[in-house]
């Protein structure tokens, strides 16, 4: 029997729709010219899901878009004939306190299509020390008090990583579930300095880390390049705290073709010395775990 899977980790976009949003910030200038320069439905991805040749049972919308609630709404307006989307990361800003509360209440509760999980706040614009400033604490405990979980988008260049700010975090709020996005997107910056950061914030239990994001915008990995950082991440975080994501369509950019089932092809070939029980947590069993998505 194929391997489950349940990606924690896409990405739906509609160009017209993007350029409609209010509050119109760096981010909105995603997805760049070029390979996935183009909108990109869920049906489409369900329909690449499908033919991935595994058993992809759904998986989670994380956000593209900072301070962007309508990119919420545009999301669940399109879950209403999908069964492929398990659950929704938002883009809400982690200082604007009143106006999380005001959207957590509007989604948290809803009875109709995917769950409202949590939010991720992309860092690349903001100082070193954002995650660490007293109002984005705040942010992130409204989302602990709401049992809601919180993706941390590291920098994917630039002079720094906002990794080693993850165990102080997690320490002040140790009831937030925090995961680390594409394994905080090592590659080009120094291995050592990257492995001792993801161990020091894996030493917090309630911190996960995505599977993601394995090949970079540019640049193809293999398997032989791949295998030290999986392996880390693995060692560090235990299979019960690492989940897949394909981080789709964003993968497609370093090979476009059969993108998304190369990134579980990858996986498969980096995870094949666990045990059955320890794949399942990577490809599945965690992401539920983490997000909630059953409960």
């Amino acid at each position: 029997m194929d391997q489950k899977v349940i990606d924690s980790h896409f990405h739906i976009f509609d160009l017209n729709v993007r350029d409609s949003y209010p509050n119109q910030n760096e981010s909105h200038g995603f997805p760049p010219p070029g390979v996935i320069g183009r909108s990109h439905s869920l049906q489409e991805l369900e329909k690449t899901m499908q033919e991935c040749g595994s058993q992809v049972l759904g998986g989670v919308f994380v956000q593209c878009y900072n301070d962007c609630p309508d990119e919420i709404e545009w999301v669940y307006s399109q879950a209403k004939q999908s069964n492929k989307l398990l659950g929704v990361v938002g883009g809400l800003d982690l200082t604007k306190h009143d106006k999380m509360r005001e959207m957590i209440n509007k989604y948290k509760g809803r009875e109709e299509g995917p769950k409202f999980l949590g939010v991720r706040y992309l860092l690349a614009w903001d100082k070193e020390d954002f995650m660490l400033r007293e109002d984005a604490l705040k942010g992130l405990q409204i989302l602990a008090e709401n049992n809601l979980t919180f993706d941390w988008h590291t920098p994917t260049s630039g002079p720094f990583s906002t990794i080693k700010n993850v165990p102080e975090v997690a320490k002040q709020i140790p009831e937030l579930k925090i995961v680390i996005n594409h394994i905080a997107k090592p590659f080009g910056s120094d291995f050592n300095t990257w492995a001792d950061e993801m161990t020091k914030a894996s030493k917090f239990k309630n911190v996960y880390c995505k599977l993601s994001g394995l090949n970079d915008e540019v640049n193809f990995y293999s398997v032989d390049a791949l295998r030290p950082y999986v392996k880390h991440c693995l060692e560090s975080f235990g299979p019960d705290r690492c989940m897949f994501g394909s981080d789709w369509p964003v993968c497609k950019m370093s090979k476009e073709e059969d993108a998304y089932a190369t990134q579980i092809a990858l996986l498969k070939e980096l995870t094949a010395h666990l045990n059955n029980e320890e794949k399942d947590n990577v490809f599945y069993k965690t992401a539920e775990k983490f997000y909630g998505l059953f409960d």
